[in-house]
């Protein structure tokens, strides 16, 4: 299995036994949702479209995949000597203080004269505090501020090989990375051989356990509603297989009730106990592939 270079909460490593069997054969595999992006970098398709609504992720893949060397190069001088929790808060503090750029309209916007050089060092920066903040959790607050505190880890290892692993695996199937809410990217699935696999912030199976956002944006219940009518929509239009991941509970099957749902039980990666990280029930919901009637008229 190749390892993802970031830390994600919900991320699919543990899940990917009994997830894969379940992506059909396709050319084109979308992901609305891409997270830390362990589907895309242990599965075979020809193609990839990876989107997701956090700037900073987006970012930091882009620069992974076209500028490697630069960012291993800035991201290990911060990793030197930098396990420690002064030089967290700062990079911290100097990540928020250009947060400015954490903006979708600069992430895919035009280029300008210095402007590559910000995004390698904020996908830098993104990826140290990953690595050295607590449990990997990726947190803003409501004024776009990183706010997840330092982890105190006893080493803090600096992905190098995953980095390059993920950035030819990017570069050998032309990988295209949006920075997209999920309704913009699945109106782009194109009439062709594809998969669209969704792995959206689950639901909640307690009122204790509630972690709905990432990106500063809550992702409840209705939000859920919405993702589901978009995907039965796409998939009565063009045949699509769709496939989703969530948690097992009520609600879930209850929004999802349109989908055949499988269940699995997954060992917990993020807790704020590590003797409480026991395995969780999830679902992995199927819609397969419509075929369309074409009539003569």
């Amino acid at each position: 299995m190749i390892r993802p270079f970031l830390k994600w909460a919900g991320g699919k490593s543990r899940a990917l036994p009994e997830l894969l069997p379940h992506l059909p054969k396709a050319k084109l595999l979308v992901e609305p949702f891409v997270g830390g992006g362990s589907v895309f970098l242990n599965t075979e398709y020809q193609n990839y479209i990876l989107a997701d609504s956090n700037s900073d992720l987006i970012n930091v893949y882009r620069c992974a995949t076209r500028h490697t060397d630069l960012l291993i190069d800035a991201a290990r001088a911060l990793f030197n000597n930098g396990n420690h929790a002064d030089r967290y808060y700062a990079v911290r503090s100097q990540f928020n203080a250009a947060h400015e750029l954490n903006g979708k309209k600069m992430i895919n916007g035009a280029r300008r004269a210095g402007f590559e050089t910000a995004l390698i060092l904020r996908a830098a920066q993104f990826i140290y505090l990953n690595r050295h903040c607590y449990n990997g959790v990726c947190r803003y607050n409501q004024s776009g501020g990183f706010n997840v505190p330092y982890g105190k880890y006893k080493d803090a290892y600096f992905p190098e090989t995953e980095i390059r692993q993920f950035a030819k695996k990017a570069r050998d199937t032309r990988a295209v990375f949006l920075c997209s809410p999920f309704q913009i990217t699945l109106s782009i699935i194109p009439n062709t051989s594809a998969v669209i696999y969704c792995d959206p912030p689950y639901l909640p199976v307690s009122k204790t356990s509630c972690f709905t956002q990432y990106n500063g944006e809550s992702f409840g219940e209705s939000s859920h509603h919405k993702l589901v009518s978009e995907l039965i929509a796409i998939n009565k239009k063009t045949g699509v297989p769709v496939i989703i991941s969530n948690s097992d509970t009520p609600v879930t099957r209850e929004i999802y009730a349109q989908f055949k749902l499988n269940e699995i039980s997954v060992r917990r990666s993020i807790s704020t106990n590590a003797a409480e990280r026991n395995n969780a029930d999830e679902v992995i919901g199927v819609l397969k592939r419509r075929r369309i009637e074409v009539r003569n008229v």
